[in-house]
């Protein structure tokens, strides 16, 4: 099947269903093994804290956890409920008729060695789309499937409106995913080459980039790899105080790189948020967690950009606004993540679309699995 023919397929498949019930229905025709109104005893695969907090809802449910695994040999025996946690490569001593969940985000190589193992294997996903107040969606899959349904019009558009048909292609495997949990749909679709538009466009010798979520600065020495070294100057941005030391470290002799301890939003203040280190960062007015924010343009002051990487946390939305006069003057070369809300999918690239009207839009995937869907614009 070419990509122009592959794009519809997703798209026609939302479209048979005619309510969030008949997409859970579906799942539940799919995977029965993993409907959680029968579903009495399960293993998990992934010890970190979505493993945790899966095995919490499990308690509160009444479900069996029967073993937990983890292939970070540093986990091996850590206590984990009323198990202990043994290591991957134990897999094949369980029972196949127990059902393992992939309790992370990265669910590709998971889901082929357990399908390898001869096990049914889903994504923690899959029960949160299931039974939502059971299990408390992660940030990520909260409203997946009312996105969905509500917004196929828009996803049509989405597709008319990206620039090559291995977008169209992208777009449809990522739809793919969001319908049926299985990140094997994906495979063929997972470009490797994250936030450098492999193919897409090209660096100068003299670029501005700035790099909103910098981390500890690995995307930015993945961006000075990219371009030999020859760049203007790069502006870093990392929010967390313990983060952003590490960052500076690593360019402590790199005087082009300008660090900002402050993450990217609409413009100066401070953002409150709740954040349990298990379901990301839910915004409240309450929050116990104080990050200070700045809007682009307020930093560049009208100064030349060449290229904008967001990586935020959902954030992206309100930081682009924030980048706005920015976009308008320089139309600077953007890679976006376009996957911390379900809406942000569609809701990325016509807020883009709307700030320079001249971009070509183009998607991609990086990972298998929800994370790492970037949307590139040039």
């Amino acid at each position: 099947m070419n990509a122009a023919a592959a794009v519809t397929s997703s798209l026609d498949l939302l479209d048979a269903h005619d309510s969030v019930a008949a997409l859970r229905r579906a799942f539940l025709a799919a995977r029965p093994a993993f409907d959680p109104a029968r579903l009495t005893r399960l293993a998990i695969l992934g010890a970190g804290p979505e493993g945790r907090r899966l095995a919490a809802c499990c308690a509160a449910r009444g479900i069996e956890v029967v073993a937990v695994f983890d292939g970070n040999a540093t986990k091996r025996g850590m206590p984990f409920g009323t198990c202990r946690v043994m290591p991957s490569d134990a897999l094949g001593s369980l029972d196949r008729s127990v059902p393992v969940i992939v309790a992370s985000h990265r669910v590709l190589g998971a889901i082929d060695l357990l399908a390898g193992l001869g096990f049914e294997a889903a994504p923690f996903a899959l029960l949160q789309l299931l039974d939502p107040e059971a299990f408390p969606p992660h940030m990520f899959y909260t409203a997946m499937l009312e996105d969905l349904h509500a917004n196929r019009a828009r996803y049509r558009a989405l597709a008319a409106s990206l620039a090559d048909d291995e977008s169209r292609r992208v777009l449809d495997r990522v739809l793919a995913y969001r319908l049926s949990m299985d990140p094997r749909v994906m495979r063929e679709a997972i470009d490797w080459d994250l936030y450098c538009g492999s193919g897409l466009f090209e660096f100068g010798t003299d670029e501005v980039y700035v790099d909103g979520g910098s981390f500890d600065g690995d995307s930015v020495r993945l961006f000075i790899e990219h371009v030999g070294g020859k760049f203007s100057r790069a502006l870093a941005f990392e929010p967390d105080p313990a983060t952003f030391e590490r960052l500076c470290a690593s360019f402590a002799n790199e005087p082009r790189v300008q660090t900002h301890n402050c993450g990217l939003h609409r413009q100066q203040g401070e953002l409150r948020f709740d954040n349990d280190s298990t379901r990301g960062a839910i915004f409240s007015d309450t929050g116990s967690v104080v990050v200070p924010v700045v809007g682009l343009d307020e930093v560049l002051a009208g100064q030349r950009v060449s290229f904008i990487k967001m990586n935020i946390e959902g954030s992206e939305l309100e930081a682009l606004r924030g980048a706005a006069l920015s976009i308008a003057s320089f139309r600077p070369k953007l890679a976006i993540s376009a996957y911390h809300r379900p809406s942000d999918l569609w809701q990325i690239p016509e807020l883009v679309r709307s700030l320079h009207a001249d971009y070509h839009l183009y998607l991609r995937q990086h990972d298998g699995g929800v994370i790492e869907t970037v949307l590139y614009a040039c």
